[in-house]
């Protein structure tokens, strides 16, 4: 098995201490190094497009190899190399089906390759529908878990302004399982208007909502939401802390009426 290492890419300095460490059996440690040096691959400028990515596939190859011969005591280490080898075959596939270098760009993590799929909607909208799938699909199929997608998808869906796919998105379920909160952070930070803002908070009415709904109406800089909030929670220093931020003289009076 050594000489396998041996290969047109196999050289620099890695080959020689990889065949001493499965010399000693140290599979684990010998298959890290070649696994190593596929990010290096990843990381190099020496090498263009799918040239540097058939390079790091092949590293990837020859480290679950090496992992393989380790057995059981290398098993999750095989298994999380032959997932990345795994990815990168079918990011290779998204760019072809989209024939864009902006769906799954090489190198990119799990969540980035998400991202890119659901934020490409905003580029072409008419595949929509399909990217939706595709990015469901990825996510299935590496096990991420729903909360982590569900903020995924509200993180490209924003930054891409697809400010109609998120409040789609987000009236979905009648109990979103992260909450509405990203939702209206997202549109506060998105610089929308109140109108679209309020879509979401007006969701949030349970009285556990309160410091969010005071939070988040002061990050909008809804002064005189904030204010009622505060009221509402009959915290003082809320209250305070909206005289002190806002620069109404209104609503500076309102809130002496409270203090």
């Amino acid at each position: 098995y050594y000489s396998r290492l041996g290969g047109p890419h196999g050289g620099g300095d890695a080959r020689p201490s990889i065949n001493i460490l499965l010399r000693r059996q140290k599979h684990t440690d010998a298959g890290l190094k070649m696994a190593k040096k596929a990010l290096v691959l990843q990381s190099s400028s020496a090498t263009k497009g799918d040239d540097r990515e058939k390079e790091k596939v092949d590293a990837l190859k020859e480290a679950s190899n090496i992992f393989e011969l380790g057995g059981k005591d290398c098993a999750f280490q095989k298994a999380c190399t032959d997932e990345q080898i795994a990815l990168i075959a079918d990011q290779e596939q998204l760019r072809r089906s989209y024939g864009s270098m902006e769906v799954a760009p090489p190198s990119s993590s799990l969540t980035s390759t998400i991202m890119s799929i659901l934020k490409y909607g905003a580029v072409d909208p008419r595949s929509a529908h399909r990217l939706h799938a595709d990015a469901d699909k990825i996510a299935k199929k590496y096990k991420v878990t729903e909360k982590r997608l569900w903020h995924v998808k509200v993180r490209a869906f924003s930054e891409s302004g697809q400010w109609a796919a998120l409040r789609n998105f987000a009236d979905s379920r009648a109990k979103p399982p992260i909450g509405i909160k990203p939702f209206a952070l997202a549109a506060i930070r998105g610089g929308k208007g109140q109108l679209e803002i309020m879509h979401y908070l007006d969701r949030m009415t349970d009285k556990s909502d309160g410091e969010d709904r005071y939070d988040l109406f002061c990050e909008a800089n809804m002064w005189k939401k904030a204010l009622e909030e505060a009221v509402k929670l009959g915290d003082g220093r809320k209250v305070a802390n909206v005289r002190s931020m806002c620069n109404s003289p209104d609503i500076q009076s309102l809130c002496d009426r409270y203090i």
